[in-house]
């Protein structure tokens, strides 16, 4: 008997409703369409680090430093996302210009 199916079991012994609720909706949105190996990060060489979630949130710290009307925001993602574009098509043709600083 797995893990999920002796809580269950418990669960439904000791008639614990709410518990039982959350492990049902538990059970479909973690367990049901998931495959368990993604949830560990153990041997994965790709992101062993949240260094790109950090990177990302420095970028948007400067390139925010006060928060800004929703206008203003709309305008600077549509901005950021065209300047990555290009930089990205530039790449793919072995164009490669420094970045500033």
């Amino acid at each position: 008997m797995d893990i999920f199916s002796l809580i269950k079991t418990k669960s439904i012994e000791k008639n614990s409703c709410q518990f039982l609720k959350f492990l049902e909706y538990f059970y479909e949105t973690y367990l049901f369409g998931y495959d368990m190996k993604s949830w560990n990060y153990y041997n994965n060489i790709e992101h062993i680090t949240n260094n790109a979630s950090e990177s990302l949130n420095n970028s948007l710290n400067k390139l925010f430093p006060m928060k800004p009307n929703f206008y203003e925001l709309i305008n600077k993602l549509k901005e950021q996302e065209h300047l990555s574009y290009y930089d990205y098509q530039m790449k793919i043709k072995g164009i490669w210009r420094m970045k500033k600083k």
